[in-house]
């Protein structure tokens, strides 16, 4: 029996009206240029093919492999997709070409495949340029080189130019400004480009070309380090909830959870939750964590298990069997759990995505 999803009290709900929001609001914060909704990762947790569906003014989309490009196709996505890792065989080249599906080219393989590929049916393709990544892309003294090879294939269709940032949520960052000034040299301004990021967009005007992608922040979290969500207007779009398993007390000096790591330092009402590591929910707590109940934030104690953490509601009376637990969502933040437990709000989004039953609203 799967011991997910459906068969757990944990719920991850989507809200698609907040997703259409972010889009509009980040597009328009991008200049009004084009703007590729980033979908990777079951759209980091929220169901690629839900998020594509209902952001169907969306200039594009991005994805990480060719398998998941091929699962929006199939549902029924008619919009441009890329695919960021490009393609690995020739038999993917030859998928991207029936399926008008955009490899991102950023080695001299797919270089070398385009030019044994026979007709490449007016494929249009973006040749990635490593301007400081340091991951994938082509240096920036074998990028005309790359166009050029390009250029001689005469059944290929558009080429595009991108980039990607290393740095951009650092709003003071010398490197992004480095990053900006590499590309700038190329002088390659005739050409379509991607440079602008989630932190790109909501940071760096002059990372604005004619597209830019939106990833993290498409689904609410702030991408910056100096984290001003609400002054962006960014809308959460996943909450995840539980309830309530048993509500219990504690006197002075119990001891609370796996390892005994929390002891009561008063006497106190203790909340068992139904949610865990098993549920995507982050085991590691280095700071105090928080849920809400009832409207109020309550401070999570103890070890978190595969199961269950424990609460304190010992100021919040009337705390019963099956009330509605917020583990995250408008608040607290999944910025803020993030940060609580070292983590990237990316991390969690696409665990709990991963394991709890979602729910679409919107």
């Amino acid at each position: 029996m799967n011991s997910h999803g459906t068969n757990r009290h944990p719920r991850a709900i989507i809200d698609l009206e907040a997703l259409k929001h972010n889009y509009r609001y980040l597009k328009k914060a991008a200049g009004g240029n084009r703007l590729i909704a980033v979908v990777k990762a079951d759209a980091y947790g929220h169901g690629a093919v839900a998020v594509a569906r209902a952001l169907e003014d969306a200039d594009a989309f991005a994805v990480a492999a060719l398998g998941e490009a091929i699962a929006l196709r199939e549902a029924g996505i008619k919009q441009k997709i890329l695919v960021l890792g490009g393609f690995t065989t020739a038999v993917e080249l030859q998928t991207c070409i029936g399926l008008g599906i955009d490899p991102v080219l950023h080695h001299q393989f797919h270089l070398d495949r385009l030019r044994d590929g026979g007709d490449l049916g007016d494929l249009d393709v973006w040749l990635k340029v490593d301007s400081g990544m340091g991951r994938l892309g082509f240096s920036l003294d074998r990028t005309r080189a790359a166009i050029d090879a390009l250029h001689d294939l005469h059944t290929l269709g558009n080429i595009r130019l991108m980039t990607h940032l290393a740095n951009a949520d650092d709003a003071e960052s010398s490197y992004t400004e480095l990053q900006i000034e590499n590309i700038d040299s190329l002088d390659l301004d005739g050409y379509e480009w991607g440079i602008a990021n989630s932190a790109g967009v909501l940071g760096w005007p002059q990372a604005h070309r004619l597209w830019a992608r939106a990833g993290i922040a498409l689904y609410g979290a702030d991408p910056m380090s100096d984290r001003e969500t609400a002054e962006r207007e960014l809308r959460p779009v996943m909450t995840m909830k539980s309830v309530v398993l048993a509500v219990n007390p504690h006197a002075q000096g119990d001891l609370i959870g796996y390892a005994n790591t929390y002891t009561c330092p008063e006497d106190m009402t203790i909340a068992v939750i139904a949610t865990g590591y098993a549920d995507g929910y982050p085991r590691h707590k280095v700071d105090l964590a928080q849920v809400e109940i009832h409207g109020q934030l309550c401070t999570v104690v103890g070890r978190v298990s595969m199961d269950m953490i424990t609460v304190d509601v010992s100021k919040l009376p009337g705390v019963g069997v099956g009330d509605e637990v917020a583990l995250f969502g408008a608040a607290p933040h999944v910025n803020d759990l993030a940060e609580c437990s070292q983590t990237i709000a990316y991390e969690i989004l696409c665990n709990v995505g991963a394991h709890a039953k979602r729910e679409y609203i919107g």
